[in-house]
């Protein structure tokens, strides 16, 4: 399994990440998609992939953070050339339109699409903006992750060709398992989002994307195993994974 968005340089595993890592990595986890929000977080994403082999990095500046840190986030992104994808970017409208989000979300599109780079989107309540401006700009290697917009969006995506990350509320959520059974499995990947939307109680980590998985095979009326090679698969060509 591979877990494309999770933050493991949260201070919720400092005291315990290698322990996390191996859990993981006993459940099946083969790598992790370590995605930023700022530009320290950033720092300490690459640190960690340089530490730890099953880590890949993420780099991006996410909408709600300050807008002060673009440029050296995106210096960042120019200058490092181990990272798999930029994000975790895009807009959270959870609390209203804010309209100062969509340039800062543009440049780092624009630089993505100019390194061939994919990106991690969030978009909370702002489904329909995101995916407008990722059409517009013309944008192909891109994961919506934990895609909280309506499922009458699904069409639109698979027409696209864009990516969808289920999340480990899956187990639970009636919207993550519908856009789990909708989306071409060709297009599905795993995500736990660490340390948060755990379904369960406590903090969330990557070993939990085998409840999605199997989750998702159940809904789809397949194997776990068929299913965590497909999205293996999908991950790895898309992220140009080496593992």
């Amino acid at each position: 399994m591979i877990d494309v968005h999770a933050h493991m340089q949260s201070a919720e595993f400092k005291a315990d990440l290698k322990t996390v890592l191996l859990r993981a990595k006993t459940t099946g986890v083969r790598a992790i998609i370590c995605n930023s929000t700022s530009f320290d977080d950033s720092i300490e994403c690459l640190e960690l992939s340089r530490t730890f082999s099953d880590i890949f990095p993420a780099i991006g500046l996410y909408p709600a953070e300050d807008a002060s840190q673009l440029e050296a986030v995106l210096n960042l992104i120019e200058t490092s050339p181990d990272i798999v994808a930029v994000g975790e970017i895009g807009l959270d409208y959870r609390y209203g339109k804010d309209l100062a989000q969509i340039e800062i979300f543009r440049k780092q599109l624009e630089l993505a699409k100019e390194m061939g780079l994919p990106v991690i989107v969030h978009s909370r309540s702002a489904g329909k903006y995101v995916l407008e401006i990722l059409e517009a700009m013309e944008m192909d290697k891109v994961v919506l992750h934990s895609f909280d917009g309506s499922v009458k969006l699904v069409p639109r995506i698979i027409e696209l060709g864009f990516y969808v990350s289920i999340p480990v509320t899956v187990v639970k959520s009636k919207q993550k398992q519908e856009l789990a059974t909708l989306m071409p499995v060709d297009k599905l990947l795993l995500e736990s989002d660490s340390p948060v939307l755990n379904p369960f109680d406590g903090r969330n980590e990557p070993a939990n994307i085998l409840h999605s998985l199997k989750a998702i095979a159940e809904l789809r009326g397949i194997g776990p195993k068929e299913l965590e090679t497909q999205t293996d698969r999908n991950a790895i060509k898309l992220f140009e994974l080496r593992i």
